[in-house]
């Protein structure tokens, strides 16, 4: 898949850019959004992102599938992982938040935001990267949850622009093996670092809030609890709780 970028040195959001704008796109091709700088970026729930300019990665992948591809809502945990494994290839130890925040040391790195927009035979779909980069310690105190940068971990300055570009490989192949195969080759590399597994969560699923044991995936990456009476619940959609 050819990739088309577009990059502004400050912009109000990525995603919000890439919503206002992909009609105009190319539906044969990726087209990456990036920017230094995001004045309104946000997270889940519209949840705001803080990010000082010039410092942190803020892109926004935009791309079509078809409609009826099966397993689309895996595709922001695929994300996720395919961002962890460019970690795990530097040697650090991620891990993954159900179902879209990669940590390090326990601490929030990065977060991916999955918004599809549905049309009549094919969905354009808008992945939301936010990774924590050259942050300063001073700055991610800031942040209302523990969170870090690469640089705080590895005590190094990261080059984005590098950065990006292997993630935009990464995701790629990723992509092309999900249109293949579906979740399934992802299953056992990302439960493998699902994060608090085997600890009791709270998960709120949008309408109701489960608390059991992180017990494992499912074969479409949904969230698997063992409840208090034995039940094993699956959740498509939702948030883990502190």
């Amino acid at each position: 898949m050819q990739i088309t970028e577009i990059h502004f040195d400050s912009i109000d959001s990525t995603s919000s850019y890439a919503k206002r704008e992909y009609a105009f796109f190319s539906p044969d091709k990726m087209t990456v959004v990036t920017a230094d700088e995001q004045t309104e970026g946000y997270g889940r729930h519209q949840r705001k992102w803080l990010s000082p300019k010039g410092v942190n990665l803020a892109a926004t992948f935009c791309f079509r599938l078809p409609k009826t591809l099966p397993n689309l809502e895996s595709l922001g945990i695929i994300s996720a992982y395919s961002f962890a494994s460019l970690l795990l290839a530097e040697g650090l130890q991620p891990m993954i938040k159900w179902p879209n925040d990669v940590r390090l040391s326990g601490k929030k790195l990065a977060g991916v935001l999955c918004e599809a927009i549905f049309q009549k035979d094919w969905v354009q779909i808008l992945l939301g990267f936010g990774v924590n980069v050259n942050m300063e310690k001073a700055d991610l105190d800031r942040i209302d949850q523990p969170a870090t940068s690469l640089k705080e971990e590895t005590g190094r300055i990261w080059d984005r622009a590098a950065l990006i570009q292997k993630l935009e490989i990464r995701f790629i192949a990723d992509l092309e093996r999900f249109k293949r195969e579906g979740f399934a080759p992802f299953h056992d590399p990302v439960e493998k670092i699902l994060a608090r597994k085997g600890e009791t969560i709270r998960c709120f699923d949008g309408k109701q809030e489960w608390v059991g044991i992180c017990h494992s995936l499912g074969s479409d990456g949904r969230l698997n609890l063992l409840l208090p009476n034995g039940h094993l619940h699956s959740i498509l959609s939702g948030d883990l709780i502190g």
